[in-house]
């Protein structure tokens, strides 16, 4: 609980989370919106991103693109 990913997007690759447990916050380009247990996000390349625990937090994250690197990260402010 309380902790976030920084904010950030990837140029060459999206990504979906589904919410196996708990509750959390996402933000995804300036929107935050609440999830909980079995809701999926959608996060299209290019796309600022974050997500902030609520509670226990499980999230199942499936990237697909031409290079999934973790060179791939452009950070917010950055």
């Amino acid at each position: 609980p309380g902790h976030a990913l920084t904010y950030h997007m990837h140029e060459r690759r999206d990504e979906t989370w589904t919410v196996i447990e708990g509750r959390g916050h996402v933000k995804l380009d300036g929107n935050e919106f609440a999830v909980s247990e079995g809701q999926t996000v959608r996060i299209p390349r290019g796309s600022f991103h974050t997500i902030r625990a609520e509670t226990l937090l499980k999230v199942m994250e499936v990237q697909v693109g031409e290079d999934i690197d973790v060179e791939d990260k452009v950070v917010w402010g950055c």
